[in-house]
């Protein structure tokens, strides 16, 4: 072939090879997010049922009226003592509520989480699902999005709470309020991942249910216990060799891990910073609740991948 034909083919060969490429890149792209929407839709669609479930039962509402009570007796416990002692002790008297109603209500939503999607497991609804636009993913997104968005309305009620009390006991309002409220969805997150991981991890729901309390149990318990131990030691001055000590520190050693792993701690630590315009620290603590929420969800993901559909 002559040069001066060879030229031209040549050029119109590489536009074509490299039009080809374009044309394959732009089909994997469409084809990823064709996917991702799809997925999304299968989320939001198994979100609307789980929410829509939770919302026409009475045990969420029963679970915020418990929440609502015993967080309005541990306020009125602070105004006694004030009355008594004189005494104000807490530079925001509406924290300690907001994170006693954060704790009853994540809790049982989780709880709630681990026994219908480990339900769906057994009864073989999930095996249903997989055969259709529905994916291990999309199935535990949309469970998850669903019990978040049952805490934000419960949150949006516990904000009103909140005002009210404010007004009834003549405080100043505070934004910081507002911010803990925020912050209070990181930390419900947390334990409504955490409930999606055990009950992938446990498989049938009554094993999921015993491992989510027995480890809830457990480390709830070693905050109180460090708690309790640590009164008794300062209230009898003991001395170098007395047990307790020993008891104290091993306690408070293994407390301080569980600090950084329990959301409840964090959302606590979360709400000194603020109060203490530690910024740092608040967004410190607002990320490694994030970080949780993602591991755990990521994990009962691939605990889901591993196992199956069905045991």
């Amino acid at each position: 072939m002559k040069p001066a034909l060879r030229k031209p083919l040549l050029r119109s060969l590489n536009s074509i090879s490299v039009s080809g490429q374009e044309n394959v890149s732009m089909t994997t792209t469409n084809l990823w997010f064709r996917h991702w929407r799809d997925r999304w839709h299968a989320a939001n669609s198994i979100q609307r049922r789980a929410s829509q479930s939770a919302f026409y039962g009475l045990g969420i509402y029963i679970a915020m009226s418990a929440a609502l009570v015993i967080a309005a007796v541990s306020v009125n416990n602070t105004l006694q003592f004030t009355e008594q002692n004189i005494l104000f002790v807490s530079r925001q008297p509406i924290f300690l509520p907001i994170l006693v109603n954060t704790v009853i209500t994540s809790v049982y939503l989780a709880m709630i989480t681990t026994i219908n999607v480990s339900r769906e497991r057994d009864q073989g609804t999930l095996e249903t699902l997989v055969q259709g636009p529905v994916d291990g993913f999309a199935f535990l997104l949309g469970n998850f999005l669903a019990q978040i968005k049952v805490y934000a309305a419960l949150a949006l009620v516990a904000f009103v709470w909140s005002n009210l009390l404010t007004w009834l006991l003549h405080l100043q309002f505070s934004i910081e309020v507002s911010i803990v409220l925020l912050a209070s969805l990181a930390a419900a997150s947390v334990v409504i991942a955490f409930g999606l991981f055990v009950a992938m991890w446990g498989g049938r729901s009554r094993t999921a249910l015993i491992y989510f309390t027995l480890i809830t149990l457990l480390v709830i318990g070693i905050q109180l216990a460090d708690q309790v131990v640590a009164g008794i030691v300062l209230s009898q001055n003991p001395s170098f060799n007395d047990p307790l000590i020993t008891v104290r520190n091993v306690l408070g050693a293994v407390n301080g891990i569980v600090k950084w792993i329990s959301p409840y701690s964090q959302l606590d630590l979360t709400m000194t910073a603020l109060v203490d315009r530690a910024y740092l620290d608040f967004f410190t603590h607002i990320g490694v609740m994030l970080v949780q929420a993602t591991v755990f969800l990521l994990g009962s993901v691939w605990l889901l991948d591993r196992k199956g559909v069905r045991d």
